[in-house]
């Protein structure tokens, strides 16, 4: 990769979103790679029982420590690969490959509680329903002939909304535990919404990017790392959803 952010040739134009598209597939790779390699080591190797009074089982309190002592070193490094991407796509410089392969990798030890603690049926009913929804989405924002940035604003608004509900809803437990369960539930959906509707201004915005053929190796993957993060929280939520329902 260059550590430019150098324009593509002309005749590479329409190869822009074929390079997003990659990118966000290699993230999604790793991501699951390492989730599943975490979930194996900590299922096997270094067991994770619990009693039936539902505590962790002193046989296995080691190795509990340990997981527990990578997955906060990883949401420290996810805060600090953030910042890293976030900065680096601001001032233009850097080699935007580096911290987007350190992040797909963090990510995959964050959701590796997944794979320990939620059936794999479950996971893949839930990764199958979020590409459908993602490809539902790519149609939507890709072939789309107005310009969609009011969802933009609309998932902004969405945001706001559930963020203030959930402020409430904290407020709301100590009165009505049911009613707290339910709001969380709202809750979810909504967030889940708002995140749809970025992906779709996200798809736009690649697309307007390709046509207008100022694209380049640094954005194309700045593009992915947009879409590869929206994928995520779309399946975190719908494995959620999925989880919960299967307990009725």
């Amino acid at each position: 990769m260059e550590n430019t952010f150098t324009s593509v040739r002309p005749d590479s134009k329409s190869k822009f979103a074929g390079a997003v598209f990659l990118y966000v597939f290699i993230g999604l790779a790793i991501t699951a790679a390492v989730a599943a390699i975490m979930g194996f080591i900590f299922k096997y190797a270094l067991p994770i029982e619990y009693s039936t009074s539902g505590f962790i089982n002193p046989a296995t309190q080691q190795n509990a420590s340990t997981y527990f002592a990578v997955m906060g070193g990883a949401t420290i490094a996810y805060f600090i690969l953030l910042i890293w991407i976030m900065v680096g796509t601001f001032k233009g410089k850097g080699n935007m490959a580096v911290p987007f392969t350190l992040y797909a990798i963090v990510m995959g030890i964050l959701i590796s509680s997944f794979t320990l603690f939620v059936r794999v049926e479950l996971i893949a009913i839930s990764f199958a329903i979020t590409c459908l929804i993602f490809g539902g989405l790519f149609c939507i924002g890709w072939f789309a002939k107005k310009d969609l940035s009011v969802f933009a604003m609309l998932a902004g608004g969405l945001v706001f909304g559930a963020l203030l509900m959930s402020l409430f809803n904290i407020i709301w437990m100590f009165v009505s535990p049911a009613t707290f369960n339910v709001m969380n539930w709202v809750i979810s959906f909504i967030l889940l919404i708002a995140i749809m509707l970025i992906t779709i201004v996200d798809f736009s915005r690649i697309k307007k990017i390709e046509e207008s053929g100022q694209g380049t190796k640094n954005l194309a993957l700045f593009c992915a790392f947009s879409l590869y993060v929206d994928f995520i929280y779309i399946f975190i939520r719908v494995l959620i959803f999925v989880a919960r329902a299967s307990k009725h």
